[in-house]
């Protein structure tokens, strides 16, 4: 008792400083109309003497949690074994420079190792030889040099398609997955791409000749530097003109995927002011009326302006003060423009529920007091939801949502200042019977027709609300409603349960970007053998000396490449142990043998394979392995399998590959969904609880959020939307959306006597039609962007928008009428107690 009382009074003091700040807000109205834009343009003017966007290079990393286990490990392997060979130190793909072609034979014959082929590659090839900068950078200038000759690293079918008949130079390379020449090896199985081979001919090393081949891939490694990052730029400008008949020409580089994310963003762009147009139309439409006096278009239009310039003062101070930019922070102004229109309806409503006689400044306060509490819930819970992502473990979800966050919170602050001023103006201007859009012209007066009666009893939403309550109030049709909503439940959990897991790298460009395709034709052509993958081991309290302990290291070399997921590609103690056979050392000879092992070709490459300590013990070594059927589908499997074997070795070790990366993001994506939705519907459980101190209808609070989640995430399955840090975003804003359904529901249910379910749906059906089409508006334009990325919020905002109607004004109603007792009752504000009679509702969405 003394619990409900006290969140009575917390209500209660927070509706009297509404009033105090409302009655200063409507008495003088000229300083907060001025003080919120002049803030605004102070702060962008701040940002734009001192501009600087503070955004990162390192994509990947920014849709991958701060810390999991394949990130420690990596920094772990780039510490012991910094790069030194790009073509085997792999794992240093953050770091490195590349550009690549990939030329895809078309003719039915699909081989691209014909003779026409080899000279379409060859003209392929020097194009890309050819490209040279203004400051005169090429490749020759920015290639990664050999240490030995300076010539550039690259295989050798490159300088095979520099000769004068390259169809006769290159048939000595065509072998598959490798070409051997006593120890010396070329690796061809990152080249040649949907290979058939001979297999009557395998040697005994695994190798055979190549039949035909679908494609060639021609990688360039470069040097890091300005004219690299100048010759990328012009690579990326001129391969899209080239053309080869019968030939698809892809291609890729160091820098493509960001600046392909970065199209996203500029996606957006062209769309917004349409959005705002359409928006402003929309918002002036919707608060006219038929009636000249009680149009009121100019609250529609400042509704917007309050909406956009909280966006435009958020995002300026963010950037001010040097927070990380992403271009996905492009989508929020749609998003928080959407909500912040919402509010709008609210205050109309309240004022136009108002009773005419009283005081003008009187009757604008108690319109706001009717208001407040859901305006501020609303704000709130948005907010919330929003700022529980702004803590997640993931970069790219914890600044968008601090972007968004922060609008709410301008948006809110500005909506008690600057927008209850002009409201104010307005609602003064009809009270005075001026012209809805003249305001210095009085307006004719009004003569309400029986026409004008009619449409004013029977307008469309009176119509709604009536045809809902007469369908849903019998007992048969509750039934009904039951068994629609079990059917709802349990297809959204059927689809829910197969929604796909873990990051796309294709769905982060646009549909139609060359990287997508690129990434594609990756999975399709090269999909047999992959890059490298490692596993070290750390040496430190175990004796190479010993026979036993290098037998056993090759047999865990061996356990690891023996899956169909991998196979052994190099490790230094194999051709070591070919040499010494088994033999015991002492401490002086293993190390002299050791060194003069690894001072001779071929095995000088191994040098950066062993990580020596300052007394010269062997403190790790590293394993290489080929990574065997490429696709997201294999890559989880092959972490379990080589982790699993490693973990079951007497060594101390990890294994790595740049995959691992995104198989340990799908499992924190899944917990962090669940943690943060979880988080987000008890925190807005605890709010609503607040608001609405009532043990069962807050029970039906957090069902229906839970419903209303758990539908869009079956939508987002249903959709083909994978479990990934966009929809995770997506979902925990889905959370403080949903609420603003349910509570409002909930609230006007609670604070009717009599007739509780009708007179619910008479106030509720109005603004949730009003407030949902709004926000689907300001989202709907954006359904033409060609993006994965937002598509998803697209797609989400439009099933929140659609399963929040369903909820509050049918499921939630039905059940609240049905489990909810008329004990359960609260005064949504006590200065209308008297007039309880007279009013057949108290206050507004």
């Amino acid at each position: 008792m003394l619990i409900a009382r006290n969140r009575r009074d917390s209500t209660r003091d927070y509706l009297e400083e509404i009033v105090y700040e409302s009655t200063v807000v409507v008495r003088w109205p000229l300083p907060f109309i001025i003080i919120p834009p002049l803030l605004t343009v102070s702060i962008v003017t701040l940002t734009v003497t001192n501009f600087h966007l503070n955004v990162t290079n390192d994509t990947l990393q920014v849709f991958l949690p701060d810390d999991m286990q394949s990130l420690r490990d990596l920094k772990e392997l780039l510490h012991l074994f910094p790069p030194r060979d790009a073509q085997r130190d792999t794992y240093s793909i953050f770091g490195s420079k590349f550009v690549y072609t990939v030329i895809e034979d078309e003719r039915p014959e699909e081989n691209i190792l014909s003779t026409d082929g080899i000279h379409r590659m060859a003209r392929l090839h020097k194009f890309v030889m050819g490209l040279e900068t203004i400051q005169g950078d090429s490749v020759s200038s920015n290639c990664l040099k050999n240490r030995d000759d300076e010539a550039c690293t690259m295989h050798p079918i490159a300088f095979a398609l520099e000769d004068d008949t390259p169809e006769f130079a290159i048939q000595f390379l065509l072998r598959y997955p490798s070409l051997k020449f006593g120890d010396f090896a070329i690796d061809n199985a990152l080249v040649f791409g949907g290979v058939k081979v001979e297999p009557k001919s395998i040697d005994r090393d695994g190798n055979s000749p190549i039949r035909s081949s679908k494609a060639v891939r021609l990688t360039y490694i470069l040097e890091t530097g300005e004219s690299t990052e100048r010759w990328i730029d012009l690579f990326l400008h001129a391969i899209p003109r080239y053309k080869e008949a019968n030939s698809t020409i892809l291609w890729s580089s160091s820098k493509s995927l960001a600046k392909e994310m970065e199209r996203n963003g500029e996606l957006l762009i062209p769309w917004m002011p349409w959005t705002s147009l359409v928006l402003v139309v929309f918002c002036m439409f919707a608060c006219s009326s038929f009636h000249a006096v009680k149009s009121q278009p100019f609250i529609g239009f400042f509704a917007m302006f309050n909406a956009t310039m909280a966006t435009i003062a958020s995002t300026s101070l963010l950037i001010y003060l040097q927070y990380p930019f992403l271009p996905l922070v492009f989508i929020m102004p749609f998003l928080v423009v959407s909500i912040g229109t919402d509010n709008m309806f609210l205050m109309l409503k309240s004022w136009r529920m108002t009773k005419k006689g009283s005081c003008e400044e009187q009757r604008y306060i108690d319109a706001l007091t009717e208001s407040a509490a859901s305006l501020f819930l609303t704000s709130l819970t948005d907010g919330l939801s929003f700022a529980i992502g702004s803590i997640s473990d993931f970069h790219a979800v914890r600044v968008f949502c601090t972007y968004c966050a922060m609008a709410i919170l301008f948006m809110f602050l500005f909506q008690v200042t600057f927008f209850n001023a002009v409201m104010s103006l307005c609602c003064r201007r009809e009270v005075d019977e001026r012209h809805p859009v003249f305001c210095c012209i009085d307006a004719a007066p009004s003569k309400e027709t029986k026409i004008l009666k009619q449409q004013k009893s029977h307008d469309m939403a009176s119509r709604v609300a009536n045809l809902l309550f007469r369908a849903l109030n019998p007992w048969p049709s509750r039934l009904v409603v039951l068994l629609i909503f079990l059917i709802y439940l349990f297809t959204s959990i059927h689809f829910a349960l197969g929604l796909p897991l873990g990051l796309d790298l294709k769905l982060l460009a646009p549909d139609d970007s060359y990287v997508s395709k690129e990434l594609e034709a990756q999975e399709r052509l090269f999909a047999d053998y992959g890059g490298f993958c490692f596993a070290l081991v750390r040496a430190e309290n175990i004796s190479l000396r010993d026979p036993i302990v290098r037998r056993d290291l090759m047999e865990l070399y061996r356990d690891l490449g023996g899956s169909d997921y991998s196979s052994p590609a190099e490790f230094w103690l194999e051709p070591f142990e070919k040499q010494f056979h088994g033999r015991k050392f002492s401490t002086s000879d293993f190390s002299d043998q050791l060194h003069t092992f690894l001072a001779k070709e071929p095995q000088l490459k191994f040098r950066n394979d062993i990580r020596f300590t300052m007394a010269g013990e062997i403190e790790a070594m590293k394993m290489m392995f080929r990574v065997r059927k490429l696709g997201k589908d294999n890559d989880a499997p092959r972490a379990e399998y080589m982790r699993s074997v490693m973990a079951a070795s007497r060594f101390s070790g990890f294994v790595y590959d740049t995959s691992f990366l995104l198989v340990d993001q799908q499992m924190t994506t899944v917990y962090n969904v669940i943690i943060d939705v979880v988080s987000a519907i008890l925190t807005m459980l605890c709010i609503c609880v607040l608001m609405v101190p009532r043990p069962v209808s807050a029970v039906c609070i957090a069902f229906a959020i839970l419903s209303v989640n758990i539908g869009v995430i079956g939508a987002l399955a249903a959709t083909n939307t994978r479990l990934d840090i966009i929809s995770m975003i997506t979902i925990v804003m889905s959370v403080g959306f949903s609420v603003d359904y349910v509570t409002h529901t909930t609230f006007h249910f609670v604070i009717q006597r009599e007739n509780r379910l009708e007179k619910c749906l008479h106030v509720m059906t109005e603004p949730i039609l009003q407030s949902a089409l709004s926000t689907a508006i300001g989202v709907s334009l954006l359904s033409f962007v060609h993006s994965y990325i937002v598509r998803t919020f697209v797609n989400t905002v439009f099933f929140v928008v659609g399963l929040g109607i369903l909820h509050g004004l049918i499921f939630l109603p039905v059940l609240l009428d049905t489990i909810v007792p008329i004990s359960e009752y609260m005064v949504a504000y006590e200065r209308h107690q008297e007039n309880e009679r007279d009013q057949d509702v108290y206050g507004f969405l």
